[in-house]
């Protein structure tokens, strides 16, 4: 049996797959559901693009964008792609989850 050959990217390709962020945690200072954007700060301001696929729980429940507060504090886990951060993870930190 042969194997077929594993074809590596040429020098200078970007890579295929988003990076994976460090986790952050921070403050909300904004809230765009109809553009899907969180921003929140940590020692800067960062935007993180929210999709269908991002999991956004408080306490280990699900919620949804519209239940992130301004002024909440929250984690965030993301990829980059280039200069675009796409949250994977939000964690509501507040003690009381949103009714």
């Amino acid at each position: 049996l042969s194997t077929p050959a594993v074809k590596t990217p040429a020098a200078g390709t970007p890579a295929a797959k988003p990076t994976v962020g460090t986790p952050k945690t921070g403050v909300v200072k904004s809230v765009d559901v109809a553009a899907k954007k969180v921003v929140v700060m940590v020692t800067r301001e960062l935007t993180f693009t929210v999709t269908d696929a991002t999991q956004i729980v408080q306490a280990d429940l699900p919620k949804k964008l519209q239940d992130i507060k301004v002024d909440g504090k929250v984690t965030v886990d993301y990829t980059i792609d280039g200069q675009n951060r796409t949250a994977t993870k939000i964690q509501i930190l507040d003690d009381k989850p949103a009714k």
